[in-house]
């Protein structure tokens, strides 16, 4: 940290770093919404989204792992910002239409993604107000929704408009400037910021150091769990909605869209409750028997059911399914020393994406296994009771120790 920074105000940071969260999901969600486009011009089938998603969370996985030497060399915002970029500069890799293309423009997006979470979480702690951390940290994570809402909204209008390939290169455009526009501030954000004593060698072994505090090894478990639910909910409220209710794909389309705005308001509200409560594992604890009671409803729906109770099924399971990224995320800056939170919020990521990556191919195993799509969505009921069950038997509320060999 430069000792004469001016210190910047908290309104400008957590405006900086939910921007880029926004930015990088769009990008993300682009290919998926764009991929019905895609299938009748360049031939692509629904194979195409499986090896998107394996590809993006692939390089999510590796770029998270050696962020935290990167924020050390080039400064923490700055580097988050690269990653925006990174990921606008790949989206247009899909534009051949092939298999081999998606792939490695699956696999860059992911770099440019994975990272920015971790980034996120230093830049905000220096600015966090005491008994204010779940909301803060909650407001940032509404980002990730407020991304996959913005792509289903702006990118299937543009399609119409311009095609699919001025489309990918519109949003390319778009994010590209949002990240530009904050260089300023991050060149600024970076001087008051302490980074990372860490080089890329010796990262995997900071990351491995983190992970041997229990408490750090329990949340990530609750969290990996609780990942797998974000997956498949993202991935098959539509579907479900469509097929167990017997509407159209425009139903099947306001059901998604439902259920990221209650990921939005979700987060809003299990973040102001945390704050309020301060029993964090009661709070993650709640969550996962909302998930478990949100999945058991959705699998419940009927084409005889009004369209007003498939709306409020999908609103329940994205406010609950998706409410919990900001909490955990403020969970780690408590169990850890400040000068950790970097790798310690770099090793929960990592395993969040092993989750993310995991979640839908179990519940797609599952519908082949037993041909049934409500007992292929209730396997996910015995992830989120467990992720309850660690939070409530095995995170501690109150202040933690943040030592090394602190007791399990």
């Amino acid at each position: 940290m430069d000792a004469t920074a001016t210190r910047p105000r908290a309104g400008p940071v957590i405006a900086l770093t939910l921007s880029q969260q926004v930015a990088v999901s769009l990008t993300a969600a682009t290919f998926p919404v764009l991929l019905p486009a895609l299938a009748g011009d360049a031939g692509l089938g629904g194979d195409a989204a499986g090896i998107y998603s394996m590809a993006l969370y692939a390089g999510a996985i590796l770029a998270t792992l050696f962020c935290q030497a990167a924020f050390a060399a080039f400064g923490i915002a700055k580097s988050s910002l690269a990653c925006v970029l990174v990921g606008a500069a790949a989206l247009p890799l899909v534009l051949p239409g092939t298999l081999p293309a998606v792939l490695a423009a699956g696999f860059l997006v992911g770099v440019g993604y994975g990272p920015t979470t971790p980034a996120s979480s230093s830049m905000i702690l220096p600015f966090v107000p005491p008994g204010r951390a779940n909301f803060l940290f909650s407001l940032r994570q509404t980002g990730a929704p407020l991304g996959v809402l913005t792509a289903g909204m702006l990118v299937p209008p543009l399609v119409l408009w311009i095609g699919w390939q001025d489309t990918v290169l519109a949003v390319a455009a778009l994010v590209a400037a949002t990240s530009l526009a904050g260089l300023v501030f991050a060149r600024r954000l970076d001087r008051f910021l302490d980074r990372p004593r860490v080089d890329l060698r010796r990262t995997p072994r900071a990351v491995a150091a983190a992970l041997r505090r229990p408490a750090l090894r329990r949340l990530i478990s609750v969290s990996c769990l609780f990942a797998a639910m974000l997956a498949t909910v993202n991935a098959y409220v539509p579907y479900s909605v469509a097929t167990l209710g017997q509407t159209s794909l425009t139903v099947a389309g306001w059901a998604a869209a439902t259920a990221q705005v209650g990921a939005v308001a979700g987060r809003l509200f299990w973040g102001a409750l945390a704050d309020r409560v301060g029993a964090m594992n009661r709070v993650l604890a709640m969550l996962g028997v909302g998930m478990a009671g949100a999945v058991a409803l959705v699998a419940q729906i009927r084409p005889d059911w009004p369209l007003a109770a498939m709306l409020a099924a999908s609103f329940a399971l994205g406010a609950t399914g998706a409410g919990w990224g900001g909490l955990v995320l403020a969970e780690v800056t408590r169990i850890v020393p400040r000068s950790d939170v970097g790798t310690a919020t770099t090793a929960l990521m990592m395993f969040n994406y092993i989750g993310v990556f995991v979640g839908p191919p179990v519940v797609a195993a599952a519908l082949l296994l037993s041909g049934s799509l409500p007992v292929a969505l209730l396997t996910l009921v015995a992830g989120s009771l467990a992720g309850a069950a660690i939070a409530w038997f095995g995170l501690r509320p109150g202040p933690a120790t943040p030592m090394e060999g602190e007791a399990p």
